[in-house]
């Protein structure tokens, strides 16, 4: 039945060829303005959060610093933590070590004063790979118990990260042993739990940190309340991350929205077509062809143009990916790729939406009508 069916379809789409191809191109027009649009949302929402990441740090973050009084060991302290991120759908980004106040004794020290220098982990014993090297235009030495740190151990945050890394000085985790050996005091530590979201969760994060931690202290009596600070890292970026999702909900209604038109197109053109053969379906019918061939001969007719507007559709946008990889290089600072597997899947979730409307409205129309009533009417 179904090379019977194509061949059937190949016959009546030769019988009219300009429709086949008007609704080829109608298909792949809509397809291409799809993809351009889709893929313009996504490199333009990137941009825009990389930007808002750059103002206003990770969204969603919040900074737990615990005091160094609450004596809790970095193990225990970062699986408290891991847990913490569990129970409130976060993730740990990872956390700080700020060492003891020290000063240079390499001149000339006397314009840096004592700083604080913050070593940055992932997770236990696994350092962040940060750009060592760079510290922001400042070229300071750094000598401590008479061992000079070169600047390829040092980072300092420039303009751009700010929001992330703050106004700290990094220092490699390899020399972090040798501050601590010259100086008395403790180390603090902060970690980074960041949710995704734009509520303000800072309660829910405080309260669950002093749950968590209560049951490490509490053979010590110690009271975690006072030494547990919660601060909310990304600030006043509600309003910019609004409109940056608004962006990406407009691109996202136009490159839907052209594809609707040209399913409803086709659905149309389907439905003006199934009308215009009425004779030869009801003349099917009474034969003994039931609805299960006529859906199938539609479904066949409908899939083969939707089929030829795919492939064509993308030819034409592997000859776009250049330019537009290019666009999207220069203007949003990100690489663009117009044909990639978020796009076929979506296509596919579209298309195939669109074959069964254009299919299943037609057949609905021409199973209610009487075949026989339909063979006796006059035709002009």
């Amino acid at each position: 039945m179904t090379a019977r069916t194509l061949r059937l379809s190949l016959l009546l789409m030769r019988r009219s060829p300009f429709r086949g191809v008007m609704l080829t191109v109608l298909i792949t027009v809509a397809i291409v303005v799809f993809a351009l649009v889709t893929e313009l949302s996504r490199v333009s929402q990137q941009g825009l959060d990389d930007a808002i990441v750059r103002d206003a740090g990770l969204r969603g973050s919040y900074e737990i610093t615990l005091d160094p009084s609450l004596e809790l060991s970095p193990g225990d302290a970062y699986a408290a933590m891991e847990q913490v991120a569990a129970d409130l759908h976060m993730s740990m980004w990872g956390y700080w070590e700020d060492l003891p106040e020290v000063q240079s004794e390499c001149p000339p020290f006397q314009q840096v004063g004592e700083q604080v220098l913050r070593v940055l982990w992932r997770s236990p014993g696994v350092p962040f790979d940060l750009p060592f090297g760079q510290t922001a235009g400042i070229d300071t030495q750094w000598c401590i118990d008479g061992q000079a740190i070169p600047s390829n151990a040092l980072y300092l945050a420039d303009s751009d990260a700010k929001a992330i890394y703050g106004g700290q000085l990094y220092i490699r985790s390899d020399y972090r042993n040798l501050v601590l050996l010259s100086t008395l005091g403790l180390a603090t530590r902060g970690y980074i739990l960041v949710s995704g979201r734009d509520a303000d969760l800072s309660g829910q994060v405080r309260a669950t940190v002093l749950e968590r931690i209560a049951s490490i202290v509490a053979e010590s009596g110690i009271d975690p309340a006072p030494g547990v600070i919660v601060r909310r890292v990304d600030q006043a970026d509600q309003s910019v991350r609004a409109a940056a999702n608004g962006v990406a909900v407009t691109y996202g209604v136009i490159g839907w929205g052209v594809l609707l038109l040209a399913g409803l197109g086709l659905m149309v053109v389907q439905v003006t077509n199934a009308r215009q053969r009425s004779w030869f379906y009801g003349l099917a019918r009474a034969l003994g062809a039931d609805g299960r061939r006529i859906g199938a001969l539609l479904a066949v007719d409908a899939g083969m143009v939707l089929i030829a507007g795919t492939a064509l559709a993308i030819v034409v946008l592997l000859m776009f990916a250049v330019p537009v990889h290019d666009f999207a290089r220069s203007a949003f600072g990100v690489e663009s790729h117009v044909v990639s597997a978020s796009l076929l899947r979506n296509l596919l979730l579209g298309l195939s939406a669109l074959l069964v409307t254009s299919t299943a409205v037609p057949l609905i129309q021409t199973l209610r009508r009487d075949p026989l009533g339909v063979l006796e009417a006059p035709r002009d």
